[in-house]
C-alpha cells in the first residue's frame, strides 16, 4: 500500500478537480469531500520527499507533531481563514475531520506499513 497509495490518490484527486471544472455533475460526497481526505497524504507525502530530497537520506520520516502542525495550519488556512474572504470556500467542519483522518492515513501507512505490506 504504501507504493501505491501516492500515486492512486494524486490521480484521483486530479480527475475529481478536472470534473468539478467542466462542471460534470459528481455524487455529493466525491464532490464535496473527496479531495480533503486526499489532501493531507498528498501534502505531506511530497513534504517527505523534498526533506528525503534535500537531507540525502531515504529514511527520514515526518515526525508527527510537524504532521499534526501542517495539518492544522491547513485546516484553519481552508476553512477558518480563506472562507471570510473568498466565497468559493466553506468553512466546514467535515472537512477538518476529513484532513486529521488523511493525515492519520499518512501517519500509519508511512510509520507502521508492516500492518499493510506482504513482507
Amino acid at each position: 500500500m504504501k507504493r501505491f497509495y501516492f500515486p492512486v490518490f494524486v490521480t484521483l484527486a486530479l480527475v475529481v478537480y478536472t470534473l468539478q471544472r467542466f462542471s460534470v455533475a459528481l455524487p455529493s460526497l466525491i464532490n464535496n469531500y473527496l479531495n480533503d481526505l486526499l489532501c493531507m497524504p498528498i501534502v505531506l507525502k511530497i513534504a517527505q520527499l523534498a526533506v528525503r530530497y534535500l537531507k540525502k537520506d531515504g529514511r527520514i520520516q515526518l515526525p508527527i507533531l510537524l504532521v499534526g502542525i501542517l495539518t492544522l495550519g491547513y485546516a484553519c488556512y481552508f476553512e477558518w481563514f480563506l472562507p471570510q474572504f473568498n466565497s468559493r470556500y466553506t468553512a466546514d467542519g467535515i472537512d477538518v475531520f476529513l484532513y486529521f483522518t488523511g493525515a492519520l492515513f499518512f501517519v500509519v501507512v508511512e510509520r507502521y506499513n508492516r500492518y499493510f505490506s506482504r513482507e
